[in-house]
């Protein structure tokens, strides 16, 4: 079945168009191999007529303006946005589970189609995954990666696989990919949330880091570490990692190395802002730390931008009062850091698509995935209408409500 969607304006990922029209083909719903492909997008007066004997269906969109499914580089589908990140973290594998497939569903309606969940207590996203991809539940398409990869006193020990030594961490990394995981994630420096090293301390030595990347590479997988402080930063950037997330303490040192390496960013600047909005709610270390990090992260990316860094949107959705269904936000705080709203809304569909491993995701564009977000509004001079999402369509079929 072949299905044409004609709409006023779009953004194919890179660049907007108006009077556009979209050709959708065998829009056949979420079973496998059933799955509707776009074949064709541009201008409404020159779309292909349909060959003789085909089916095909013209469908008024459900608004007047349609962007690509965005991708959330940076989530905990586990997580609800708890004030107490200490207790949720420690929640048992059921109700862990339960919330994992809730918070997937709060981000397809939101207009994330695809997710990248980097940590959970357990393989439980890994298997939500599996399970949209067989049609069994409907949701986003994930990218997992399971426990991710600490030490002993570092970030991350409450749910991550805690591994001592380049043996111990390429043991660790291959668990994570043989129980399924879709991508490796490293704690190369300690964070602001729980009980372990500071956000400013590199505790993941270089060998060690080295292990881990080796390991995720010689699988096929894209390896992502979290990162506050410069050191930790360049160490993993050095060992070739893929991805940075949080970098909330770049000097010009290591904003060199990663444009060298050509290693992508993922500010998250979600967190940070949703734990300082809230801090009569939280602890007064969490606030300290916070706090620590806070004043440069802006300074850093900004920075990093004018270099030529690749940045992308991720919101690290789950940390305290950050919610999975409000990653719009992301993308007027990578405004504030000098990118155009072109530049954002490109940093939340074809190139965090690129940067999580997904080509056809995040695009308008013949051979992509048919995944649409339909706004009223022009989000290019307002990014603000992404947070009311008219509807999402998520492999070529509209979403459940």
């Amino acid at each position: 079945m072949r299905t044409v969607l004609e709409v006023d304006g779009l953004f194919d990922g890179t660049t907007a168009m108006s009077d556009a029209a979209i050709v959708l083909e065998d829009a056949g719903g979420s079973a496998p191999g059933r799955e509707a492909t776009i074949t064709w997008v541009g201008k409404r007066s020159r779309a292909p007529r349909t060959p003789k004997g085909e089916r095909s269906r013209a469908l008024e969109a459900a608004a007047r303006f349609v962007v690509p499914g965005m991708v959330n580089c940076h989530c905990h589908l586990t997580l609800d946005g708890s004030a107490s990140f200490e207790t949720e973290v420690r929640q048992d594998d059921a109700l862990a589970t339960i919330k994992a497939f809730k918070n997937a569903r709060a981000a397809l309606r939101a207009g994330v189609t695809t997710v990248r969940d980097l940590g959970a207590n357990g393989t439980m996203v890994i298997a939500l995954g599996a399970a949209i991809e067989r049609g069994v539940v409907e949701g986003p398409r994930v990218v997992a990666a399971g426990r991710g990869i600490t030490t002993t006193g570092g970030h991350g020990g409450e749910v991550g696989r805690v591994c001592d030594g380049a043996d111990e961490v390429r043991r660790g990394t291959r668990e994570q990919i043989a129980a399924g995981a879709t991508v490796v994630k490293i704690f190369s420096t300690g964070g602001v949330l729980g009980e372990g090293a500071g956000p400013d301390l590199a505790p993941l030595t270089p060998d060690e880091t080295r292990a881990a990347v080796e390991e995720a590479h010689k699988a096929g997988l894209r390896i992502t570490t979290h990162a506050h402080g410069a050191e930790g930063m360049r160490i993993a950037a050095e060992a070739g990692v893929d991805s940075i997330e949080h970098c909330t303490l770049l000097d010009q040192r290591t904003i060199r190395v990663i444009k060298e390496r050509d290693i992508a960013l993922v500010p998250t600047f979600a967190a940070l802002r949703s734990i300082l909005d809230n801090a009569d709610k939280l602890t007064e270390r969490v606030l300290e730390r916070t706090r620590t990090v806070a004043a440069k992260h802006q300074e850093g990316v900004r920075a990093a931008h004018r270099a030529g860094v690749r940045i992308a949107a991720g919101t690290d959705a789950g940390t305290p009062f950050n919610v999975h269904e409000r990653f719009a936000l992301e993308l007027g705080y990578l405004k504030e850091i000098g990118m155009t709203a072109e530049e954002a809304l490109a940093a939340a569909t074809s190139r965090a698509a690129d940067v999580v491993g997904r080509p056809k995701a995040g695009r308008i564009a013949p051979g992509a995935h048919a995944d649409l977000v339909f706004i009223d509004g022009d989000p290019l001079a307002d990014l603000d209408v992404l947070l009311a999402p008219k509807a999402v369509w998520i492999r070529g079929v509209p979403a459940a409500p």
